[in-house]
């Protein structure tokens, strides 16, 4: 086991080696979602993070920030095969109408954990899944149909070349198509460039930080935080204390973050609000 990955484990709160058993995945995947958010930070600071995974775990180790779903997923393909897992790498496509399921290409990362068999999974075939943001708190079994997480409900649709997970209706987002496929490097860079471009990167756009606990997930998205489980709650956070404070509570680290480079962030964030406001 790497001086990373010993430290990844130790940010998750464990301070020895685990067994490669599906407590173990499930317990990992669980510290993982409450405690390294996904988030665009630097991204929208101008200066997105490399998808470079042991680079990223590094980083993560040392109790900086993660990044969006090629991050979570490369980090926790790294560790997972440290620890003895049978990972198989695939990639996905996410989306929201059947026009733009129809527009594929590489906007998510994701893997699959084979040989790990349960009374209720027998296949033993498992979707772990750091990376959806609001998305899953624990790994999923490879079984079509509904799952129950905590106050949502998730859907797993078997389909020609992959699976789709249809997230809870109260989610960020639809849908995501998983497909069989090992995402090359030349694909994953392609793509991370694509999403980051600083003039129309999906990731460039506004400033979205996510967490996953047992019963909710919290987000930040510009100036607005809200907290959704069994019901949604809304504030704006309209000063740069409270905004700042705000990036904390979800777990952002700030150390060697610019000041001014923040405020200037926080600033474009607010603009953009007060404009979103004004149409409501």
């Amino acid at each position: 086991m790497t001086h990373a990955v010993a430290g990844y484990l130790a940010r998750l709160g464990l301070d020895e080696r685990p067994p490669a058993t599906v407590e173990t995945l499930f317990e990992l995947h669980q510290r993982h979602a409450e405690r390294i958010p996904y988030e665009n930070l630097h991204t929208m600071l101008g200066s997105p993070p490399a998808v470079d995974a042991g680079a990223t775990l590094a980083r993560v180790a040392a109790g900086g920030n993660a990044g969006y779903c090629f991050h979570h997923n490369g980090v926790m393909t790294v560790a997972l095969r440290a620890l003895g897992y049978d990972v198989v790498p695939a990639w996905g496509h996410n989306w929201e109408t059947e026009d733009e399921r129809r527009d594929v290409h590489v906007g998510h990362l994701a893997l699959y954990v084979r040989g790990l068999p349960t009374d209720s999974n027998p296949g033993g075939v498992w979707w772990p899944d750091v990376g959806c943001g609001d998305g899953l708190h624990s790994p999923l079994p490879m079984i079509a149909g509904p799952h129950r997480q905590g106050p949502f409900t998730y859907r797993l649709e078997l389909r020609d070349g992959g699976w789709t997970f249809h997230h809870d209706p109260a989610g960020s987002f639809s849908s995501v198509d998983l497909f069989d496929e090992e995402l090359t490097p030349e694909q994953e860079a392609a793509a991370h460039r694509r999403l980051t471009a600083p003039d129309d990167g999906t990731y460039a756009r506004m400033l979205v930080v996510q967490r996953r606990l047992p019963d909710a997930a919290e987000t930040l998205r510009g100036c607005l935080f809200s907290r959704t489980g069994t019901q949604t709650d809304f504030a704006e956070l309209t000063t740069y204390d409270d905004w700042r404070d705000g990036l904390a509570t979800l777990g952002i680290a700030l150390q060697g973050v610019d000041d001014d480079a923040l405020r200037g962030l926080f600033d474009h964030s607010l603009t953009t609000h007060r404009k979103w406001m004004s149409t409501l």
